[in-house]
């Protein structure tokens, strides 16, 4: 008997697929939500017969995708297949008696925005090195808005909105180091620059997790930001082994990475995060080391930007 499940590769979260019917959409009585303007109330539903897996839909605004190619009719899944449902790209993985071989992941008006979905690498493809991406400038009209607030899916919470230039202030007392912050060891962190996380420091294991939320809603989150700008679900930091991204969530005010305003961004070390008015500082662990000598030993440790980022 075969065993189906759904990875969600925005949110990390697994569905298990085991009705005859399973439906997906906006609506609430979805039995599969996906929370997101880009994504229909009845976007479509996966059939289980005969032990096979199917996905239909069912005439959504932006439409569907199974790796890459846009569904007509009611279309078969395999193990590891991208269905790719408006901002969401969903693996699935089966299981079954003779073969365990799984996939492994480490308000009401749909929005319409010329949406193309990203190309997925073919499941037993070698991975293509490729540089940092820039921010994605969400400003364009043919970029669906990731979960979208403005749609009334977070006003209930109280979240602020916020029009202003981020004080640039506090990213410039950071690179300037004059915060006193403890030099770097040998875990990726996030460091609070300004209001009440001013100087506090979020270390970021990947021997544990490889996704943290960031938001407001201190029972939903793993770095809770108490800040009105700051939405209740934010914005997610996701570690892909040697690269790091910052994705917007829900948030009103978006999320923005050196003032670029961007749905999902790569990051380098150094880079500064805003979250409504919310600033951290992401930082790599040190790559270089040297030998002390005594004089150096005896002298004063800095505190500055450099010092920081090279342990020195």
């Amino acid at each position: 008997m075969a065993h189906f499940k759904l990875y969600d590769t925005v949110n990390a979260i697994d569905y298990e697929i085991s009705k005859a019917e399973t439906s997906i959409g906006r609506s609430p009585e979805s039995d599969i939500r996906l929370l997101s303007s880009s994504v229909s109330r009845n976007h479509g539903v996966l059939k289980i017969k005969d032990d096979v897996l199917s996905f239909e839909d069912f005439g959504s605004s932006n439409g569907s995708y199974i790796n890459a190619v846009k569904v007509s009719g009611e279309s078969t899944l395999k193990n590891g297949d991208a269905l790719q449902i408006g901002d969401f790209e969903l693996r699935v993985s089966l299981e079954s008696d003779q073969d365990t071989t799984t996939f492994n992941n480490t308000d009401d008006a749909t929005q319409i925005g010329g949406y193309t979905p990203p190309p997925v690498a073919p499941v037993n493809a070698a991975p293509t090195p490729a540089a940092t991406p820039a921010a994605i400038d969400t400003s364009s009209a043919d970029i669906p808005a990731m979960w979208s607030e403005n749609a009334g899916l977070e006003q209930a919470t109280g979240t602020i909105f916020f029009s202003e230039e981020a004080g640039s202030e506090a990213s410039k007392n950071y690179r300037e180091g004059n915060l006193d912050i403890a030099a770097i060891g040998d875990t990726a962190r996030l460091v609070g620059l300004n209001l009440s996380i001013e100087g506090v420091i979020y270390p970021l294991d990947t021997s544990t997790k490889t996704v943290w939320k960031i938001g407001r809603e201190q029972q939903n989150v793993d770095i809770c930001v108490v800040e009105t700008s700051v939405s209740g679900l934010h914005a997610q930091l996701i570690n892909e082994g040697p690269r790091w991204k910052v994705v917007n969530w829900m948030s009103t005010n978006g999320t923005f990475v050196n003032e670029l305003k961007g749905l999902s961004t790569y990051l380098k070390n150094g880079d500064i995060i805003r979250m409504g008015i919310a600033e951290f500082a992401f930082e790599l662990p040190s790559t270089q080391k040297e030998s002390v000598s005594t004089a150096k030993a005896a002298a004063p440790k800095k505190n500055g930007f450099f010092a920081r980022l090279f342990g020195k």
